[in-house]
């Protein structure tokens, strides 16, 4: 692919993530502006996509003959948002914690995730049933298509199954899309390490740290605070892990 299709393809990506700038924020009841610059999607679009994604790859592998089926969040769980320097939604967590609560303590009284209907199904399956279910869904050479990422190495996909077909239905060239999502991606680990050797960014840290550490909670990162919330009771292991967890 030349530079120039490279470009058009970046430049197409950003015009789709802008023109979803005039409906309001996801977690906000304010519009947003469309000249406003978007360096990513909302909540509700990510949400939005992977939900299409995964309906289109649903009815590819009906035509296939296998049930591909993903369970809805367990009720009263919410998706966690995607807030890599610390969750800001207060409400949210206020209700959630951290969103370690999707699984239940098993019959042993350890924390289990209950099998989903798809394992259900796959263990129902012959061997030879699931490997043909695994190429029904992730194609022959699942890195058919490889790009590289300046510095961070090679992504891959594939080209067939029908995870490429429900990608190459929403997204159009895959390897065109393949090479966006790996520009985009790589922005996002360099934005990362600008922001945390940022003076206001570290301000801010202090600050959470003071905070938490008057509280009796003493972290260095939010990131260390869910670890140990993790450690200590894994995922929703009842209702006091729970009240811990939000505290």
């Amino acid at each position: 692919m030349s530079g120039k299709d490279l470009r058009r393809a970046v430049a197409t990506l950003a015009l789709l993530l802008a023109t979803a700038c005039s409906g309001p924020a996801a977690g906000s009841g304010a519009p947003v502006s469309d000249a406003e610059p978007r360096t990513g999607l909302t909540d509700r679009e990510s949400g939005l996509l992977a939900d299409a994604e995964e309906k289109l790859i649903t009815a590819c592998m009906k035509g296939k003959g296998f049930a591909y089926t993903v369970d809805a969040p367990p009720a009263g769980h919410d998706r966690a948002p995607e807030r890599p320097f610390g969750l800001d939604d207060v409400a949210w967590a206020r209700a959630h914690g951290y969103g370690l609560d999707a699984a239940g303590p098993g019959d042993d009284g350890r924390t289990t995730v209950a099998a989903s209907t798809q394992d259900r199904y796959l263990a129902s399956l012959t061997a030879d049933r699931r490997r043909a279910f695994g190429t029904a869904l992730n194609g022959t050479d699942r890195a058919a298509i490889t790009v590289e990422v300046p510095g961070r190495g090679e992504i891959f996909t594939s080209a067939d199954g029908c995870m490429a077909d429900a990608r190459r239905r929403l997204y159009g060239d895959l390897r065109t899309w393949t090479e966006a999502k790996a520009i985009v991606v790589n922005l996002r680990y360099l934005t990362w390490d600008q922001v945390v050797s940022d003076p206001k960014y570290k301000a801010a840290l202090v600050s959470w740290r003071t905070c938490m550490a008057d509280k009796g909670f003493a972290y260095a990162s939010s990131s260390d605070a869910i670890g140990a919330v993790a450690a200590r009771d894994g995922a929703g292991a009842g209702t006091a892990a729970r009240e811990r967890e939000v505290r």
